[in-house]
């Protein structure tokens, strides 16, 4: 194992996350995916296409709203557009002539969760830093809203396709991405999608994100390679929880190792977590001996944590023996905060995420484009 007496946190790239892409993963990838060395225009967001009666208000994405009967007159529409709009694509005024690669942003703008919206609204500021810094004047980014439900995902990819989009980036959630990628699968339109869940992968959608999975099986075949052969395991009674320990069985059994002690528990309190701590504590330090130092229960604990639970939960352990000191404690990317690195029951710890002095940078560009700091 690591001198754990010469270093303070220590973080290990996931091999999904080598090169930091938390906010446009989606950019690089669509530029690789398509060939495209980029910089681009930029469609306003676009609502999904919700079918209304009379009753209800029109609107335009944005904060106007006016009903059907206060609408000024307006000129005809062209029979032929709808035509030209599936042949040809959308294709701006500025942009008539060029060869264009249309790759459209499905992201939920106007979901009912703050924070989801806040998340879109970040992404696609991302998005369009990245692709105006890479200067391709034949790139147009098409921004469409998915409302957070399935049903607009559905619409938004809908519209994808009819403005003629190469690719579609997005969306975020797991019945979105399905109803997304189903909408489009007979036109063959790849989906890089950034949801977590590997089971809405497959066919025509690829997962642009940190999977659970991924992080488990780094953090766990770094520590191997560091020496421990023996596991554990305190973390919640979650779906999160579980989906991470079953990833985590997985690769130590196919590394050789063991699995020596699991425990789990329900909540995010102190309170919640004590007896469960205690209990792994109890089991590592009954299996010393003092005749052979190599002789213990477990050499790393994996603690699936994040925020405040973690800081809750990481002094624990050594809190009913300060002989689990001596255990290597891990991670996954919910450990990706700078307060977790300055937690001191951390110290040593590690974890699988992307590079910290990269987010940094990025972190340092988007603020001097936007004023502000890119959501995670």
């Amino acid at each position: 194992m690591m001198d754990k007496a010469t270093r303070n946190m220590t973080k290990v790239n996931s091999m999904t996350a080598r090169i930091f892409l938390t906010h446009l993963r989606l950019s690089v990838l669509a530029i690789t995916t398509i060939a495209f060395l980029s910089a681009c225009a930029t469609t306003t967001p676009q609502g999904p296409a919700y079918p209304r009666t009379q009753d209800q208000p029109y609107s335009n994405g944005s904060t106007d709203i006016d009903r059907p009967q206060d609408r000024p007159d307006e000129p005809d529409t062209p029979e032929d557009t709808d035509t030209d709009l599936a042949q040809n694509g959308l294709t701006p005024a500025f942009m008539d002539g060029k060869s264009i690669k249309r790759i459209a942003l499905i992201l939920p703008f106007s979901a009912r969760s703050k924070r989801l919206r806040e998340e879109a609204a970040s992404m696609l500021k991302s998005a369009e830093m990245a692709l105006f810094d890479a200067n391709d004047d034949d790139l147009l980014l098409i921004a469409l809203d998915s409302a957070g439900t399935p049903q607009g995902a559905a619409l938004s990819a809908h519209q994808a396709r009819d403005q003629g989009a190469d690719i579609i980036l997005g969306p975020i959630l797991a019945t979105s991405v399905t109803a997304a990628s189903e909408a489009v699968q007979e036109s063959g339109i790849p989906v890089i999608a950034f949801s977590t869940d590997s089971a809405v992968s497959g066919g025509n959608v690829f997962l642009l994100s940190f999977p659970p999975e991924a992080e488990v099986k780094r953090i766990t075949q770094f520590a191997a390679s560091s020496g421990a052969q023996s596991f554990a395991f305190l973390g919640p009674n979650s779906n999160y929880g579980r989906r991470v320990l079953s990833a985590y069985k997985d690769e130590i059994t196919n590394l050789g190792a063991r699995l020596n002690g699991v425990e789990s528990y329900r909540g995010k309190t102190i309170d919640s977590m004590q007896d469960p701590a205690e209990k792994l504590s109890k089991l590592y330090v009954d299996a010393l001996d003092e005749n052979d130092p190599k002789h213990v229960a477990f050499q790393a604990v994996l603690l699936p944590e994040g925020g405040t639970a973690l800081r809750s939960l990481a002094p624990l352990l050594t809190y009913f023996d300060d002989s689990l000191r001596n255990v290597q404690f891990m991670g996954t990317g919910l450990w990706h905060k700078d307060e977790v690195v300055k937690e001191p029951a951390l110290n040593g710890g590690i974890f699988a995420g992307p590079d910290l002095d990269a987010r940094k940078n990025f972190n340092a560009s988007y603020d001097a484009k936007y004023a502000q700091e890119p959501s995670r």
